[in-house]
């Protein structure tokens, strides 16, 4: 296991797959309640494993637990153990109807809420007791499934060029709307680069990036410059804030497309179409998985699903 000298013999695989949880969960009480498990008996489990291992692996400060350095190699060993024998145990015996694993998919909001609903619907109505774990929190997109946490991650972005054991799929499109006050001083006026550069905007900024995502059209048209950049006043690291400060200011946000449409719901918003000379070049939201999970029964039917729900539609994203 990665370098790590241990003696299989004396230990229990169910401590492993408690363990696995903790080390993910960093907390006791969150790792019971995912495993449906008494706070007791993961602290047993996880003093068991501490000794097992001769490492806290757990540390607790301030705010909660911190890995040790440890930790993280065990981490990484218990996802490639864990996932080898998930994988021996479905490829004789998956069977959708009965299958009570659990995949696990990471995306940002926008495109778990676009895409996944339909996909869960299938999955309950043909492997009703297959879980279905999703993660959201903005981070870098393909951290967690270079580490064997998630089975799959919807994203438009690249992977590192030297990852070479990424797969993908194309799912849907993507497009963007601006998203203003009903009343804002544009509202009923015909929109132009000019005229939306005099407003502030909102700037979503889910990986840590300095500028909003079309300032770049503005530097080729002649509009702004490192000198003269658009105002962006407002600074989030997730969609879900933009609605509501929207409709209490007049900041435009430049929104995915069914994200936008979807915060209209609230009346005091409307959806604009971003002028053409600022429209993003065509982007594609693909599936991903890793190498280790591409020949996985289980991951072969998910992929499926998306492929009979998803491949070859204008779903947009």
């Amino acid at each position: 296991m990665g370098g790590i000298d241990v003696n299989l013999s004396q230990i229990d695989l169910n401590l492993l797959f408690v363990l696995k949880h903790l080390l993910e969960e960093k907390h006791v009480s969150n790792t019971a309640m995912a495993l449906n498990m008494s706070q007791s008996a993961v602290s047993r489990a996880l003093q068991k494993m501490r000794v097992f291992f001769n490492d806290e692996l757990l540390v607790r400060k301030k705010y909660g637990y911190e890995l040790t350095p440890k930790a993280e190699l065990v981490r990484q060993d218990i996802n490639n153990v864990i996932t080898s024998l998930e994988k021996l145990a479905h490829r004789d015996s998956f069977d959708p109807s009965t299958v009570s694993s659990t995949v696990k998919v990471y995306g940002l909001l926008p495109q778990i809420n676009t895409l996944m609903p339909k996909v869960i619907a299938k999955i309950r109505q043909e492997a009703p007791n297959l879980k279905v774990s999703l993660d959201s929190a903005p981070k870098r997109h393909f951290d967690a499934l270079v580490a064997g946490e998630v089975h799959f991650a919807l994203s438009s972005h690249q992977p590192p060029s030297s990852e070479q054991n990424i797969y993908r799929m194309v799912v849907a499109k993507r497009t963007f709307r601006l998203l203003m006050n009903r009343y804002h001083p544009l509202a009923d006026l015909e929109l132009t680069p000019e005229r939306l550069a005099e407003f502030d905007f909102g700037q979503v900024s889910l990986q840590g990036e300095k500028r909003l995502s079309f300032e770049h059209k503005y530097q080729e048209l002649g509009l702004a410059n490192k000198k003269k950049r658009l105002s962006a006043p407002v600074q989030l690291n997730n969609f879900s804030s933009a609605p509501s400060i929207a409709a209490e200011t007049e900041i435009i946000f430049h929104l995915p497309t069914p994200f936008a449409e979807a915060a209209c719901q609230d009346p005091r918003l409307i959806v604009r179409e971003v002028p053409a000379e600022l429209q993003l070049d065509f982007q594609e939201v693909f599936l991903y998985w890793h190498k280790r999970f591409n020949d996985d029964p289980m991951c072969e039917w998910v992929r499926e699903i998306f492929k009979q729900l998803y491949v070859g539609t204008d779903t947009l994203a």
